[in-house]
């Protein structure tokens, strides 16, 4: 079972993936963010992300689809966290959805202790990457 929620983005595919793309940018947009140190959005690549509560926690990126998705593993003891980003859109809007899942022997654990702050707060992130998305349309026209 994952924790999902989705927003229309009055922007292109390609504005809003912009803003996944570099890393600095997260909290920018994503208020539970406090600071990524990850080098780039690439499949592999690895490094940290300090939520606004809670420790730094080490990431990696498992996939990237450039303009439409990508994924990022956390872990958790004997648990693995699970955070998915897509979009898919008409060129001139695009619809981001952004899931979380748990797995492993704890994932029940942590999905009751951290999942409804996930839930709770997911709303709120994909309000802010609309803003700053919709913000660089109007700039750039």
């Amino acid at each position: 079972m994952r924790i999902e929620h989705t927003v229309e983005i009055e922007a292109p595919a390609t504005t809003v993936f912009a803003l996944y793309a570099d890393p600095e940018l997260w909290p920018v947009w994503d208020g539970e963010t406090k600071a990524v140190g990850l080098p780039e959005l690439r499949t592999g690549a690895t490094g940290w992300l300090q939520p606004r509560e809670g420790p730094k926690a080490k990431i990696r990126v498992t996939d990237v689809t450039p303009n439409r998705s990508f994924t990022i593993e956390g872990t958790l003891p004997l648990c693995r966290m699970t955070f998915g980003h897509e979009l898919t859109g008409n060129g001139r809007q695009t619809r981001a959805t952004h899931w979380v899942q748990f797995s492993g022997p704890l994932a029940f654990l942590f999905r009751r202790l951290i999942g409804a702050g996930i839930d709770r707060t997911l709303p709120d992130t994909l309000a802010g990457l609309k803003r700053v998305s919709e913000e660089g349309v109007a700039r750039d026209r």
